[in-house]
């Protein structure tokens, strides 16, 4: 299963792989034009990551997911260099070290009967221009 959505400055895309357990979700940002918004859902208790990679050198800059930031709903502010405008209230900004951004999330996948609930919470895995981003999202 691959879903891709187009959303003007980047295309995300919702994927199952080899593996049944993981619905993967990649996006490659462009944020020389501004900051931009990740939201994640209230995912209540399920393992999930989202991992901001430099896609020049492949390094990890960081990390949201269950291990490092909970579960509950939340907003990642995800600015380039030199970016100096204030961030939006009550969201964790995120500097990259470069204007572009590979974002690769993960969903854990319980079973068969599962999918459709993991695949509805993954795409609510969102990444919004901050200029279009409203508290709540």
């Amino acid at each position: 299963m691959r879903k891709e959505e187009n959303h003007g400055k980047f295309t995300k895309t919702v994927l199952a792989t080899g593996t049944n357990d993981v619905l993967y979700i990649d996006s490659l940002l462009n944020l020389s034009k501004g900051a931009q918004v990740l939201h994640v859902p209230d995912m209540a208790g399920r393992y999930y990551s989202v991992q901001f990679t430099d896609p020049w050198d492949g390094t990890n800059f960081a990390y949201v997911g269950k291990r490092t930031t909970g579960t509950r709903t939340g907003g990642y502010l995800m600015s380039g260099p030199g970016w100096k405008r204030a961030g939006a209230q009550g969201i964790t900004q995120i500097a990259s070290p470069h204007n572009s951004v590979l974002v690769i999330g993960r969903a854990f996948v319980e079973s068969d009967s599962d999918l459709s609930t993991a695949y509805g919470l993954a795409k609510q895995i969102q990444v919004t221009p901050l200029s279009r981003w409203q508290s709540g999202h």
